[in-house]
């Protein structure tokens, strides 16, 4: 009796402590399919990962936290509200202007179902990065938060000139968690915040700082718990390192509305994750006023650099009909078949990366992005190993001089468009470049190009948007 009576003396004084377990609303409808179709990052080599901040952090470029109250919203927060705030704000570099925020009403209204007329059944991140890349946002005064109504034409038009350059997924579900905390520092390194797509549990509800997952977290039902939030930065020494997250439930939740999630745990309950780049005519203010930077290197099988001179190559037509020189660089030493190396394309700055093979029968052989769902899209400081990181070209027994042509852009190329105008042309390289990039292409005059080793360096404003790095190898 008295065992009884102790039971249910815990039993009511547990009752106020559950009754206080506060909810929240989510709303992120996770869609595999859709994230799968989005282009994804291209496996960067390993030393791209080796000098990665100990921290990062674009807190103070975040705008006040907001609480999405009873609406399931949390996609037009994260990719919105936080992520395409973040990103204009570091742009202008106001860390304290928090008048400066667009509206998560805008995209949740142009993502929703038409059924959901009282903004509760969610959405997905594709579709909202896609809003923000091709409409663009509004200023969060424009369309105040909650607004669930559509916009009219005149808030459409406002919401235009703020359209993202582009976004890309970074790493597919089944990845590794190592994987995917190197992934998601590298991002972050590369000055771009991470918009996440997570399980997240009822203990999630209930952070102090750092979320602690109970017993039982990883069985939560995937597609009852998927919320939307924006990764601000991370740290190597916070709670053995851990990602700091802006959330949308408010700033009496966990940390003033932020959190920590410690590097395994984030990894492990996200299943998507997405990098937003801004449009490259205003480049960030924390990389240098370079328009464009980039090299490539040939490394043998066994580790060694191919070495290369410059040569100049006549014939290409770029500014005003006028014939001007094209940089070629040819390799010191002649190769038989058999020969194994690998290509390293390398980006110091945000670019559009291509790569081109060709050999004396013309045929113009697409080689990177190296599968139909990769994306040519390479942030800053990248380096991409074709074939990959472990495995080589090797030279077939046709002798000749065979070419790579990489072409690095600030814009996306219609990459086959690009390949049967070259394949249909005549004459050399020169030609066949002026003709599939007439008016693209950056005036010679104006890249500065190494001399011994293939790469170039793009300073101030310029007429075009692509330069042309090309390799000859003496194929023996």
């Amino acid at each position: 009796m008295q065992k009884s009576c102790i039971l249910l003396l815990i039993f009511i004084l547990s009752i106020p402590s559950l009754m206080a377990q506060k909810t929240y609303q989510r709303g992120l409808v996770f869609n595999d399919e859709a994230y799968e179709r989005m282009p994804m990052k291209a496996v960067l080599t390993k030393g791209s990962y080796d000098n990665l901040a100990k921290s990062i952090s674009y807190e103070a470029y975040c705008p006040p936290i907001m609480d999405q109250g009873e609406y399931g919203t949390c996609v037009g927060f994260a990719t919105t509200y936080y992520m395409r705030t973040i990103l204009e704000k570091i742009r202008l570099k106001q860390e304290s202007n928090h008048a400066l925020a667009f509206s998560p009403s805008y995209t949740y209204e142009k993502i929703k179902m038409t059924s959901d007329i009282t903004c509760q059944e969610g959405g997905s991140i594709i579709d909202a990065l896609y809003t923000l890349q091709h409409l663009g946002a509004p200023y969060y005064q424009v369309f105040p938060y909650p607004n669930c109504r559509d916009a009219d034409r005149t808030i459409d038009a406002q919401a235009a000139p703020h359209k993202i350059g582009d976004a890309i997924r970074l790493f597919g579900p089944l990845a590794p968690v190592d994987f995917k905390i190197k992934s998601l520092k590298k991002a972050l390194n590369e000055g771009y915040p991470v918009v996440i797509g997570m399980r997240t549990p009822i203990s999630f509800f209930a952070i102090q700082h750092v979320w602690e997952p109970a017993p039982g977290d990883e069985k939560t039902p995937q597609n009852e718990s998927g919320h939307a939030m924006c990764v601000i930065g991370y740290d190597d020494a916070k709670f053995g390192g851990a990602f700091r997250i802006a959330n949308s439930w408010g700033d009496q939740w966990a940390e003033n509305g932020y959190c920590w999630v410690r590097y395994k745990d984030l990894a492990a309950y996200t299943r998507n994750a997405y990098q937003a780049f801004p449009d490259f005519k205003t480049p960030l203010p924390n990389v240098t006023s370079t328009s464009l930077k980039g090299k490539l290197d040939l490394q043998l099988r066994e580790g060694s650099l191919m070495r290369s001179k410059q040569t100049l190559q006549k014939g290409l037509v770029v500014m005003d009909d006028k014939p001007a020189e094209l940089t070629v660089y040819q390799l010191a030493s002649s190769y038989p078949a058999g020969t194994a190396f690998k290509a390293l394309l390398t980006t110091s700055e945000a670019a559009y990366v291509y790569m081109i093979g060709t050999d004396k029968s013309a045929k113009m052989n697409a080689l990177f992005p190296y599968a139909p769902d990769i994306s040519p899209l390479l942030g800053p400081d990248n380096t991409v190993a074709y074939p990959s990181g472990t495995k080589s070209i090797t030279l077939d027994g046709t002798k000749g001089t065979d070419y790579l042509i990489v072409l690095f852009s600030k814009k996306p190329l219609d990459f086959k468009k690009v390949l049967k105008q070259m394949q249909q042309s005549t004459g050399n390289l020169s030609h066949r470049l002026s003709i599939a990039l007439k008016g693209e292409l950056i005036a010679p005059s104006q890249v500065s190009y190494a001399e011994n080793q293939p790469s170039f360096e793009v300073t101030g404003k310029t007429n075009g948007s692509v330069v042309p790095l090309i390799v000859a190898i003496d194929h023996k």
